[in-house]
């Protein structure tokens, strides 16, 4: 590879990374008695649960067995979840994609993240 494609990939890398850590900055994950809450924002339309979220800001609301998604006090997504421990606690809440299919929600100043179970 050369000197000048190493240049763009790794301009290209740091564009998506900074794009990621923006769209992570949601307010921190507050604990509730059915589990975790929060406010985050969706920059790239996405896949969770089987429907298509634009983007755009989103509640997001964790219990033990389930997650689920509210815009504007309507609930447009829920998914079954399963819980999953990290050796540190998130600095951000951010949505997890592979492609654009949500898989993950890690939440801000929690150890624990969810897997999306479907």
């Amino acid at each position: 590879m050369s000197h000048r494609s190493m240049n763009r990939v790794m301009t290209v890398f740091a564009a998506l990374a900074m794009l990621v850590a923006i769209a992570a900055q949601t307010t921190p994950a507050k604990d509730t008695k059915a589990g975790v809450t929060t406010t985050m924002s969706l920059l790239n339309p996405a896949t969770f649960a089987g429907k298509e979220l634009k983007p755009g800001d989103y509640a997001v609301s964790a219990d033990e067995t389930h997650v689920r998604i509210s815009m504007n006090g309507k609930v447009v997504a829920e998914a079954p979840v399963q819980w999953k421990d990290e050796t540190s606690k998130a600095k951000y809440s951010a949505f997890v994609s592979e492609g654009n299919k949500i898989t993950e929600i890690h939440f801000g100043g929690k150890t624990r993240f969810v897997t999306i179970a479907e």
